[in-house]
């Protein structure tokens, strides 16, 4: 038998794979992922897609999840811009803060893209997202980079708008290492 015997082809190739995902309908709640990080892979991408009810855009902020409790010590670093109609490109740098910042929501349109890169490894973790939002006010574009400054291994993440409700899906995707 060749490596790949009881394994589909599938199983050897780089990709991704879906890990996890949640659905939720109108909540002004947090929406936590519990159990989504593990030792299979080093790196994930996440993707929310759906809307949110201020008509401005407004902030998803991300926590990590350590066992099943959000981490809210202020240890998360964010640094980021962002463009939306007709303004110019701002820039934001915070440091020792209690959540970061992964993209943007609004009544029209919002989802994001973030990969998180060590979330279950004794290491600084790294998130990288990419987001593009659109309000009755304005269409947004915007990319953060945010690092949470601690070597703990996350489990999980606890994602929430800054304001108002919002509806749609997240995906946890595991990098093949």
């Amino acid at each position: 038998m060749g490596i790949s015997a009881g394994l589909g082809t599938d199983a050897l190739l780089p990709g991704l794979v879906l890990v996890a995902s949640k659905t939720f309908t109108t909540t002004s709640s947090a929406q936590q992922i519990d159990n989504c990080f593990t030792s299979q892979y080093d790196n994930y991408r996440v993707i929310y897609s759906g809307l949110g009810s201020t008509t401005s855009n407004d902030f998803v902020y991300c926590r990590m999840v350590n066992g099943t409790t959000a981490d809210t010590v202020a240890n998360y670093y964010v640094c980021g811009y962002n463009t939306s109609t007709g303004a110019a490109v701002a820039t934001t740098w915070l440091a020792a803060q209690t959540q970061m910042r992964v993209g943007w929501i609004g009544n029209n349109y919002s989802e994001f893209v973030a990969d998180f890169i060590a979330p279950q490894l004794a290491q600084r973790t790294v998130v990288n997202s990419q987001s593009t939002s659109s309000s009755d006010v304005d269409f947004l574009v915007g990319t953060y980079g945010d690092l949470v400054n601690n070597n703990t291994q996350y489990e999980g993440l606890y994602l929430y708008p800054g304001s108002g409700t919002w509806s749609g899906t997240i995906r946890v995707y595991g990098y093949r290492n």
